[in-house]
């Protein structure tokens, strides 16, 4: 099932929007559905990550990020 949402976006942003809708030769909703779930990937994979390093710092391991990432990845 669709829902709609309205949002207010500044003319320039609409404008920006608009124009990478039509070179992509998609929509503006697919362009910010896709930005959406770019956002909330990021935001999760961030909240994962910092919850595994506390979890190493509790048990006394030390990884570096680039270790982290790769085990969370």
């Amino acid at each position: 099932m669709k829902n709609v949402v309205a949002i207010s976006l500044p003319e320039s942003l609409l404008k920006k929007l608009s124009r990478e809708a039509k070179t992509e030769r998609t929509t503006r909703s697919e362009i910010v559905r896709k930005a959406l779930q770019d956002h909330f990937f990021v935001h999760d994979f961030t909240k994962l990550r910092r919850q595994a390093s506390q979890e190493l710092t509790r048990k006394g391991l030390k990884l570096t990020e680039e270790q982290i990432f790769r085990e969370v990845s």
